[in-house]
């Protein structure tokens, strides 16, 4: 019998747990299928608001600011899960795995990049970067804590080569918003700019 209303967090469940031979014989138990994936943690996408720009207008806007929106990223402690795996000299070994809500925050960020044409930093250009935190509710939360999975989804993105590149973070809290976003505002720190990928 499965007491889960839902695959997801039966899956939920299943992944805390760190033998992967109970894990498997628990998965059996409660009908599930080790081969089916579990459905994709759904992650909508706000409209995007980006301040367009071209290669032409670097002589009026050397400091041209990139601005779009993106979801609302899920907080640092929900990106990654612990797991043990056995390895090849049979012995247990632990493995830090980026989250299934992780990945499909990743996604969601990269089909907001492409929306956006793909815009890229020019290789090494130092960056300053605002993130204006939108929170779907009134729940208290400590703004650091949502500031990593949005840059390493922007990394994963291809938006910039590695987020060791941003020299400058500001993170705002704004008002709650329904739904929930972030407003990202990226500017290189010298007589570069942002151009779409060719």
């Amino acid at each position: 019998m499965n007491p889960f209303p839902t695959r997801q967090a039966a899956e939920a469940y299943l992944v805390r747990i760190p033998d992967a031979a109970v894990r498997d014989a628990t998965r059996t138990r409660l009908g599930l299928t080790a081969d089916a994936a579990p459905a994709p943690v759904p992650v909508r996408a706000p409209p995007v608001q980006t301040v367009a720009f071209h290669a032409s207008d670097q002589k009026q806007a050397p400091h041209a600011t990139l601005t779009f929106t993106l979801p609302f990223p899920p907080s640092l402690n929900s990106i990654w899960r612990a797991t043990v795996i056995t390895g090849k000299d049979r012995r247990p070994q632990a493995r830090i795995l980026l989250s299934q809500e992780g990945r499909a925050y990743r996604r969601a960020v990269r089909d907001v990049i492409h929306a956006l044409n793909n815009p890229h930093a020019p290789p090494g250009a130092r960056l300053a970067v605002q993130l204006t935190l939108h929170s779907p509710t009134r729940r208290k939360f400590d703004v650091d804590n949502y500031a990593k999975a949005c840059l390493d989804a922007l990394t994963h993105a291809h938006v910039w080569a590695d987020d060791s590149l941003v020299d400058e973070l500001r993170i705002t809290r704004g008002p709650v918003t329904p739904g929930g976003h972030v407003h990202v505002a990226i500017t290189p720190l010298g007589r570069t700019l942002y151009a779409p990928a060719r």
